[in-house]
């Protein structure tokens, strides 16, 4: 494969764009730069093409908002019957409170929703309507919350936040209860919410139930943040899944297979301050991604949508597992079928580094594309055919893989170049970064 065009194109956008990027997780130093593909000519179901004209069977999927698969039909069609009445005007359109009455009825805890933008968006709302509620400050988080002041300031990435945001969040691990319950004693009085997602582990039996009792018994809100689990886990995200119904839920991604809108909801009694709170957004009731989350969620009550993404995605992470042991390769996959994490488990970085970008790079000759360190997103519009295309390739890059570790031969093998000051093959993780 070659990527020409790809390649003029990204030297273009480092001239005009902070990054070369408007996503982190999409600049192309994450992948494998000169052998994996940069920009997307046209996306079909799972397939995507790009601008040189190569062909790929897709598990990155816009990163989650995709799970149907692209271009679906039902979506587009929505799209297109809300085009013919407009987008966004002085008034609201009607599409606002269709998309709100369906979100209610799906969502657990949904009693009332707000509509905004980007998860991040949805996350920092969250925080200001539990602040408000409450009358308390500090939040205790677990996982990643997006780019706002609030979550970055407890975010590696915090250059620009205001040090003294720092005092307003606290960090802890998930699955683990001792360390919530020390904080929560430590800070009495003064936590005003804990939010947590589900990361690329399972939460332990119990766990879920007795982060909202240690919250509740504090005084404090428990919020889930499903921008990832949302409607992907279940029509009704993580919280209905595990049985565990949150005070607020913030949502993002899947809800519109692909359009831009998220959500924060809740019980309605802790919704209701936020009609006195400044938490506005022009383009909140922007119509046509609204209409496309009521086609997205029609379909996910309607069809097997993720009984699918439960089968096909567990064929896909228990295969590679099985082909990795074959080979005798350090590599996992773990976490929930929809949305299974990849690792390659070496203690050496810089070997790591390399052996990503060997398997991205072959991988992607072999017409797949997979993210670096991150989750595998299967569609509804995934076939088991799709799935053993993946698994054989796979089996392949493992096999090959096999004889270059911990040699000098890998960092031969390697077909990538460099852009910027930083090589392809000696990039972090961005696992922790998500996008």
């Amino acid at each position: 494969m070659r990527f020409d065009r790809s390649l003029e194109l990204y030297e273009e956008a480092r001239r005009l764009i902070p990054g070369g990027s408007q996503t982190n997780s999409k600049r192309p130093q994450h992948y494998a730069y000169g052998a994996y593909p940069i920009y997307a000519k046209h996306a079909q179901g799972c397939r995507i093409e790009d601008v040189d004209g190569n062909r790929f069977i897709d598990l990155t999927m816009a990163f989650g908002p995709i799970v149907l698969g692209y271009g679906y039909p039902r979506v587009q069609e929505a799209i297109r019957r809300q085009l013919e009445h407009g987008t966004i005007a002085g008034l609201m359109f009607e599409a606002e409170v269709e998309a709100a009455r369906i979100f209610t009825e799906t969502v657990p805890c949904a009693e009332m929703v707000r509509f905004l933008k980007g998860g991040g968006e949805a996350t920092a709302a969250a925080a200001r309507i539990a602040r408000a509620f409450t009358g308390r400050e500090l939040i205790l988080n677990s996982g990643y919350r997006g780019w706002p002041d609030v979550w970055a300031a407890a975010h590696p990435l915090s250059k620009g936040v205001p040090s003294v945001l720092k005092e307003t969040i606290r960090n802890f691990p998930f699955n683990d209860i001792p360390r919530l319950d020390r904080l929560l004693n430590e800070h009495k009085s003064q936590v005003a919410a804990v939010i947590l997602e589900i990361p690329a582990v399972e939460p332990h039996d119990g766990y879920l139930q007795a982060v909202r009792d240690l919250a509740h018994k504090h005084g404090a809100l428990l919020i889930m943040d499903e921008v990832v689990t949302g409607f992907r886990l279940a029509p009704g995200g993580a919280q209905e899944r595990y049985g565990v119904i949150p005070d607020l839920a913030c949502f993002a991604k899947a809800m519109a297979n692909g359009m831009p809108v998220s959500a924060v909801a809740g019980r309605a009694d802790v919704m209701k301050v936020a009609e006195d709170l400044l938490i506005t957004v022009t383009y909140g009731g922007e119509a046509l991604s609204l209409a496309a989350c009521v086609a997205t969620v029609s379909e996910l009550r309607e069809r097997p949508v993720n009984e699918h993404l439960w089968s096909v995605g567990a064929e896909l992470r228990d295969g590679l597992n099985a082909s990795a042991q074959r080979h005798g390769v350090p590599f996992e996959s773990t976490g929930p079928a929809p949305m299974p994490l990849m690792r390659f488990d070496l203690a050496d970085k810089s070997e790591a580094d390399r052996v990503w970008t060997f398997f991205l790079q072959e991988m992607a000759a072999r017409g797949v594309l997979m993210r670096r360190g991150g989750w595998n997103l299967v569609t509804y519009s995934h076939t088991r055919e799709d799935i053993r295309i993946v698994l054989g390739a796979a089996d392949q890059v493992f096999g090959a893989l096999k004889p270059l570790l911990g040699s000098p031969q890998l960092a031969r093998a390697l077909k990538t170049t460099e852009v910027g000051s930083v090589a392809a093959g000696a990039v972090r993780s961005f696992v922790k970064e998500p996008a």
